[in-house]
C-alpha cells in the first residue's frame, strides 16, 4: 500500500533551443516590409515503470467496438511453471527496463509581410502577410511488449521469468523499438485594412476589415504495431487530414461619448470539412468617474472537430479499475459557445488598481469522449464472463472480464453535453514608493469558481465544482474552486527581487457532487459512476472515488490544498547584460497524496506538478545586442 508521494523517479530530461529573427525594410514613408524567421527544437527523454503482461483492452482497428484484451498465459510445460497447468501470467517485465520515451521536435516558422498607409494621411493603415509553419516530431518508445511475440516466447520457453536467463535477441523480439514520425504544417495568408470613418462625440469611429486563409495539413501515423492491436497497454492513434479555412471579419470601435465606448465585431469562418460559423462580439465600457471603469462583453465561439476527434483514432485510459476507450467519429459536429462577462476597474488611490470581473460561459454540442457515467448509466456492471453488450451511447459497448465484472467501456467521440460555468476573477495591484530604497509592488490574483455544471443528453446534470472529476472531463485532473497567487516585487535601480505564493484549493475525491453508492448482489458497492468495487462501504457514509482496502474513506475523501513559494531575482549590469536566478518551491513541498488522478503516480500533475519536481533552481543570463 502506498502511504504517500515520494520522488523516486527521474524528471524528464529536456533540451530546448529557440532562435527568432526579424528584419524590416523601409521602401518609403508609406510602405514598409518585414521578414520573420523562427526555429524551435526540443528533445525530451522520459522514464516509466516496467510494462505489465496484461491489460484491460486496447483499440482494435479491425473492430473498433470491441477492444483487444491481452492476457498472457504461462504454458503448463514452461520451465518456470512448477504447477504443471496453464496459468495466467501477471509480471512486471524488469528485464525490458522501463517504458521509456524520447521525443524530438523541430518547428520552423517563416512570415513575409508588408505594412502600408493609404492616402498618405495616416488615417488608414493596411497590411498583408504570407507565412508557413511546419513541425516535425520523432517519437521513440522502448520497454513496451509486443504481445504475439511475447506469447510465442512463452510458448516455446525462450522467455524466462528470471531476467538473467533472457538473451538480447529474445528481448529485442518481444520489445522492439517503436518509432513514428509525425508532421504538421500550416500555410497562411492574411490581409487587414483599418482606419477611422468619421468623428463621434467621444472621438473617431474606428473600423477594421480583415480576411485570412489557412491550409492545414496533419499526418500522424500510428505507433508501430498499435494498428494491429499488438502492444500491451498502448492504444492506437493515427490520422491524416487536410483542410482549407477561409475567414473574414469586421470590427468597429465607437466612442459614443467621452465616457462611453462601444466595440462590436463579426467573424465568418468556413471549413472545407465541417461547414461555416458566424460569431459576433459586442462590448461596452463606461467611465462615470475618472477613477472608475465599468465594462461588459458578450461573444460567441466556435470550434471545429480536430483530426483526432473526427478521424480514425483512439485513446485509452483508466478510471480506477475500468478501462475507457474513446474512438474517432466522422459524425461529430462543431462545438458552439457563448461567453458573458461584466466587471469594473477602480483606482481609489495613487498606485492602487483593483479589477473585478464576473464571467459565465455556456458551451453546447461539446465533443466528448467515452464517459462511464453516460455509457453505463443504470445498466448492470455484471455480465457473462468474457462477453460484451451495448452501452447507452450509440456505438458504445461494455466488456466484461473472465469473472463477469465490467472491465472496459468503449464509445466514439460524440456531440453530447452542454456545460455552464461561471466564476469571479480579482486582480489587485498596489505600488508603494520607498524613496531611496526603491519601490514595492504587491499583487494578488484570485479566481473563484461558482459552478461547473454539465448537462447530459438525457437531461441529467452533474456539478463538478470542487471535485476531482472523471477522466473524460479533465483526465481526472480536477476542478478546484479557488486558485490564487500573491506576489511582492521590490525594485531598486538595476536590482529586482520577486517573492510569490501560489495556492490551489482542496478537491473532493469524487467524480461529481451528489454521487450515491450502488449495492451489488455480491455484497460490494460501487459509486453511481461505477468507479471500482469497494467492500464494506457504509452506504450512508461519504461517497468517495478512492477507498482503503477495508472500505473506509481515504483521507476524508479529500485531496488536500497545495501552497508553494517561489523566489526570483535579477540584476542588470548594463543595458546589454542581465543575470537572473529563480527558486521554485522554495520549501520543497511535497504534492498532496492523490491516488485518484490519471497521468501521475499518486500525485496530480495538473495542479501539483511543482511538488513532484521539488525545489528547483534556475540560473540565467540575457545579453542584448
Amino acid at each position: 500500500m502506498c502511504l504517500g508521494v515520494h520522488r523516486l523517479y527521474r524528471e524528464p530530461k529536456v533540451d530546448r533551443l529557440n532562435a527568432v529573427s526579424r528584419a524590416t525594410f523601409k521602401f518609403n514613408d508609406d510602405l514598409k516590409g518585414f521578414v520573420e524567421l523562427g526555429y524551435f527544437t526540443s528533445e525530451v527523454e522520459s522514464t516509466g515503470t516496467p510494462s505489465g503482461t496484461t491489460d484491460g483492452g486496447v483499440f482494435n482497428p479491425a473492430n473498433p467496438a470491441s477492444p483487444v484484451v491481452h492476457l498472457s498465459m504461462l504454458p503448463a510445460n514452461h520451465p518456470d511453471n512448477p504447477t504443471g497447468v496453464v496459468r495466467t501470467l501477471n509480471l512486471a517485465t524488469i528485464a525490458l527496463g522501463g517504458r521509456d520515451g524520447k521525443t524530438e521536435s523541430d518547428v520552423f516558422r517563416g512570415v513575409l509581410g508588408i505594412d502600408g498607409i493609404l492616402g498618405g494621411e495616416g488615417d488608414w493603415n493596411w497590411n498583408a502577410a504570407v507565412g508557413y509553419i511546419r513541425s516535425e516530431l520523432e517519437d521513440t518508445r522502448t520497454g513496451y511488449i509486443r504481445f504475439p511475440a511475447f506469447q510465442a516466447a512463452l510458448n516455446d520457453g525462450t522467455f524466462r521469468i528470471d531476467p538473467a536467463l533472457n538473451s538480447p535477441a529474445v528481448l529485442a523480439a518481444i520489445s522492439p523499438t517503436l518509432r513514428r514520425d509525425a508532421t504538421n504544417s500550416i500555410s497562411l495568408a492574411d490581409a487587414t485594412v483599418s482606419g477611422s470613418l468619421f468623428d463621434l462625440a467621444g472621438g473617431e469611429l474606428g473600423i477594421a476589415i480583415g480576411t485570412e486563409y489557412r491550409r492545414e495539413r496533419t499526418d500522424t501515423p500510428p505507433i508501430p504495431f498499435t494498428d494491429t492491436a499488438e502492444i500491451i497497454g498502448l492504444g492506437f492513434s493515427g490520422f491524416r487530414a487536410d483542410r482549407d479555412v477561409y475567414s473574414g471579419y469586421l470590427e468597429l470601435n465607437a466612442p459614443l461619448l467621452t465616457s462611453l465606448e462601444l466595440n462590436a465585431a463579426y467573424r465568418y469562418d468556413e471549413y472545407s470539412d465541417y461547414g461555416s460559423s458566424r460569431t459576433p462580439k459586442i462590448g461596452v465600457k463606461y467611465r462615470p468617474l475618472s477613477q472608475v471603469l465599468l465594462r461588459a462583453t458578450y461573444q460567441e465561439g466556435f470550434r471545429a472537430p480536430g483530426p483526432a476527434e473526427a478521424g480514425t483514432s483512439a485513446s485509452f485510459g483508466f478510471t480506477s479499475t475500468i478501462g475507457v476507450l474513446t474512438t474517432g467519429s466522422r459524425n461529430v459536429k462543431p462545438e458552439e459557445a457563448e461567453t458573458y462577462s461584466a466587471g469594473f476597474v477602480v483606482e481609489p488611490f495613487a498606485g492602487t488598481n483593483i479589477s473585478v470581473d464576473y464571467y459565465k460561459i455556456k458551451r453546447d454540442n461539446e465533443i466528448v469522449g467515452a464517459d462511464q457515467a453516460v455509457v453505463v448509466g443504470n445498466l448492470s456492471t455484471s455480465g457473462a464472463p468474457n462477453s460484451s453488450s451495448p452501452g447507452l451511447v450509440p456505438g458504445s459497448m461494455l466488456f466484461f472480464d473472465e469473472d463477469g465484472d465490467l472491465a472496459t467501456i468503449s464509445a466514439p467521440f460524440v456531440n453530447a453535453n452542454k456545460t455552464e460555468t461561471d466564476g469571479l476573477d480579482i486582480d489587485i495591484q498596489q505600488r508603494i514608493g520607498l524613496g531611496n530604497f526603491g519601490t514595492l509592488t504587491a499583487g494578488l490574483i484570485f479566481s473563484h469558481l461558482f459552478g461547473f455544471e454539465r448537462t447530459l443528453p438525457d437531461g441529467t446534470k452533474f456539478e463538478y465544482n470542487g471535485t476531482h472529476g472523471p477522466f473524460v472531463l479533465s483526465s481526472a485532473g480536477g476542478t478546484p474552486t479557488d486558485r490564487a497567487r500573491l506576489q511582492l516585487v521590490w525594485d531598486r535601480g538595476p536590482l529586482s527581487v520577486t517573492a510569490g505564493i501560489n495556492y490551489v484549493s482542496s478537491l473532493d475525491a469524487i467524480d461529481h457532487k451528489g454521487e450515491t453508492l450502488v449495492a451489488e448482489d455480491d455484497g460490494t458497492f460501487r459509486t453511481s459512476t461505477f468507479e471500482g468495487a469497494y467492500f464494506g462501504v457504509d452506504p450512508n457514509g461519504k461517497v468517495c472515488g478512492v477507498y482503503n482496502p477495508d472500505g473506509s474513506v481515504r483521507n476524508g475523501c479529500e485531496i488536500a490544498s497545495f501552497t508553494t513559494v517561489d523566489l526570483f531575482g535579477s540584476y542588470a549590469f548594463s543595458k546589454s547584460l542581465e543575470l537572473s536566478a529563480s527558486i521554485s518551491n522554495v520549501f520543497d513541498r511535497l504534492p498532496p497524496f492523490d491516488p485518484y488522478t490519471y497521468g501521475g503516480v499518486n500525485y496530480n500533475p495538473a495542479f501539483h506538478q511543482a511538488g513532484a519536481v521539488g525545489r528547483f533552481v534556475v540560473l540565467g543570463a540575457r545579453y542584448t545586442f
